[in-house]
């Protein structure tokens, strides 16, 4: 399997979730056909061409996928253990994972996800980005129709066969990744008969999954993850974790929305504002070859970065979904080592940060598909 170079856009580069799933990392360009779009995440600006739209500010998204459809959802208050009611333990690899949501050094679906990724990547590549997503269903040409009709077939498939590697990682984490993939592009794919504009953030919360998985697994190949992850204490193990469910009914994050979102939105669009400085410098240049201005930005930015993730750890606290509290505290982790690494920052390091930026836009968009 192949793995993208350790290159890429600026620590910072980032823009509203961007999703060719068929792309491992991001090269010094965004691969991911741009487009407009009226809403997206705001963690950090970047001036390459990564861009936030806050209100009526264009900014690029990914790929368009979405998906506005009732669907039958776990509630959002969380769950009060880890065992299905019955006992049943689906045979998951993950079931007795009760340990703290933390850097993950290893794992063996990592091989198996590319090729699943890829096949997803090669049909969305076909001009699906080139869409008008605004079109609704009753409008579409004979082409567009085909156009999704392809889609929601690639995205059946990939969230069919993603179902084995949830079953197959042996971390909880990995787990809830994999079966938020599921759930949403599921949605997607039930949305397509009758897809209206407002079905956008469903999808993307999908994709953005998708690139979560992505980062998680360049970390572990380009050895990031275990060269950092000793640098930051691991959190306390959860006092509870999401109950066991079959995966191949995964259920999205959340039914309605819940209590943190507003906060999630406020503190995303702080970091990005406090963060444009260190967001101008270019990630391939490893900490030894920094100007004395380039460090100096950096060291100022290392304590943005820490409250960064104070702040994803206490809304993972203040909310009762459980499994929103793991992506709260994995992201955070991620944040942690990321800010840690940067006195001694070498490109690889940037999949760290990734991880973390883009478990926060799936949060952001599953914020958004109930409404807020």
């Amino acid at each position: 399997m192949s793995y993208p170079p350790p290159g890429g856009p600026p620590p910072g580069n980032y823009g509203p979730p961007q999703g060719n799933p068929g792309q491992w990392g991001p090269p010094h360009q965004p691969p991911w056909p741009q487009q407009q779009w009226s809403q997206g995440p705001p963690p950090k600006k970047r001036s390459n061409g990564w861009k936030w739209a806050l209100g009526g500010v264009a900014l690029l998204a990914v790929i368009g996928l979405t998906a506005a459809v009732t669907i039958s959802v776990t509630s959002d208050d969380g769950d009060s253990g880890d065992t299905s009611p019955s006992g049943e333990t689906y045979g998951l690899a993950s079931a007795d994972d009760r340990g703290p949501a933390t850097i993950i050094t290893e794992d063996p679906t990592c091989a198996a996800w590319m090729p699943i990724n890829r096949a997803l990547g090669a049909v969305l590549k076909r001009g699906w980005s080139r869409r008008d997503a605004t079109i609704p269903e009753g409008n579409w040409t004979p082409d567009l129709r085909v156009q999704y009709e392809e889609v929601g077939d690639a995205l059946k498939l990939a969230t069919d066969q993603t179902v084995r590697l949830a079953k197959q990682t042996p971390h909880r984490v990995m787990r809830e990744l994999y079966e938020q993939f599921i759930a949403y592009g599921r949605a997607f794919t039930d949305a397509i008969p009758t897809y209206t504009e407002e079905d956008n953030h469903l999808a993307l919360a999908s994709i953005t999954t998708t690139n979560v998985v992505v980062f998680v697994c360049s970390a572990i190949h380009y050895g990031s993850a275990k060269a950092r992850a000793p640098l930051i204490d691991a959190p306390p193990s959860p006092s509870e974790v999401p109950k066991l469910a079959d995966p191949d009914a995964a259920a999205p994050l959340f039914a309605r929305a819940d209590t943190t979102c507003d906060e999630w939105d406020r503190i995303l669009n702080g970091f990005n504002d406090q963060t444009k400085a260190w967001q101008s410098i270019d990630p391939d240049i490893p900490a030894t070859d920094w100007t004395a201005e380039q460090r100096a930005v950096v060291e100022a930015v290392i304590p943005v970065m820490h409250r960064s993730a104070d702040d994803f750890e206490r809304l993972g606290e203040e909310t009762t979904n459980l499994t929103l509290r793991d992506l709260a505290v994995f992201a955070a982790q991620y944040r942690r080592a990321y800010a840690e690494a940067l006195p001694t920052y070498i490109t690889a390091d940037k999949y760290l940060d990734l991880t973390a930026y883009r478990v926060s836009s799936v949060i952001y968009e599953a914020c958004k598909a109930v409404g807020t």
